[in-house]
């Protein structure tokens, strides 16, 4: 099964390529719209969820952008994220959903305790600042707000090893085909509970309190697997990724410790 698995990712990727290279070439120009998936799927000889997975990978790196009843529409011939600018020793793109959040729930909860014995008064008026903006905005539909947020507790440790990785797995989060469904089918008011997480995040770090600031950012980060994972209960790949990564391997923390 996990050779199977491993074919469908690099047949996605290639096909993906495949239809980028004519992009950049100009056979499918800037205004002009892609072939119909079943087209696709005959002149390539593949299935349809690979199609739609390549062409999620197209959307997300600004290649495409999908229309309901309008088909697939090409909006540009360059990636604004350049892969090749990230650290090929970071390709999480292959990773899945739950793997990148069992690597994120095991260094940004080490981070947050570390933070907390770092944080000085101007980090916590940032941290204020970027929670204040994210209550006012469509926080739904623009994740910018949780990077700043998560970006921020890392920068307070001052090591920038640190905050290059918490930046490199978000980068890759968003490359991610995988995570762009999820997020996508998550419900609104789990997102506002992330808010709510974030101030018990930020509650712990003013308090400097480092155990209380790991078990905030832990469970947050728990309880967003279980949404993601609650969302896509139909899908086989997700599931199977959930099984392997939903559990954290290193950390043992009782939640009644700190009650």
């Amino acid at each position: 099964m996990t050779q199977k698995r491993n074919e469908h990712h690099r047949l996605y990727q290639v096909i993906a390529t495949e239809l980028k290279n004519r992009i950049i070439s100009g056979i499918y120009p800037v205004g002009s719209k892609l072939p119909s998936e079943r087209l696709v799927c005959e002149e390539l000889k593949v299935g349809r969820s690979v199609v739609r997975e390549a062409i999620i990978m197209l959307e997300v790196e600004g290649f495409v952008l999908a229309r309901k009843g309008s088909g697939i529409h090409v909006i540009g011939n360059s990636s604004p994220r350049n892969l090749s600018a990230t650290s090929p020793g970071l390709n999480f793109v292959k990773s899945g959903p739950f793997e990148l959040l069992q690597a994120r729930q095991l260094i940004e909860s080490n981070i947050a305790e570390f933070a907390a014995t770092q944080i000085t008064k101007e980090d916590i008026v940032k941290l204020l600042e970027i929670q204040h903006n994210a209550e006012k905005g469509d926080h739904h539909r623009d994740p910018n707000w949780d990077l700043k947020f998560h970006t921020q507790i890392a920068m307070i440790t001052r090591n920038n090893a640190l905050t290059m990785i918490v930046k490199e797995t978000w980068q890759q989060r968003t490359l991610n085909p995988l995570w762009k469904k999820l997020h996508e089918q998550a419900p609104e008011d789990t997102i506002n509970n992330w808010l709510e997480e974030h101030n018990k995040i930020i509650e712990a770090l003013i308090n400097r309190d480092p155990k209380a600031a790991k078990l905030a950012m832990w469970q947050h980060l728990e309880n967003t697997k279980k949404t993601l994972f609650e969302a896509a209960n139909k899908d086989f790949e997700t599931k199977r990724d959930h099984y392997l990564f939903s559990d954290n391997p290193v950390i043992s923390i009782n939640v009644n410790e700190f009650d």
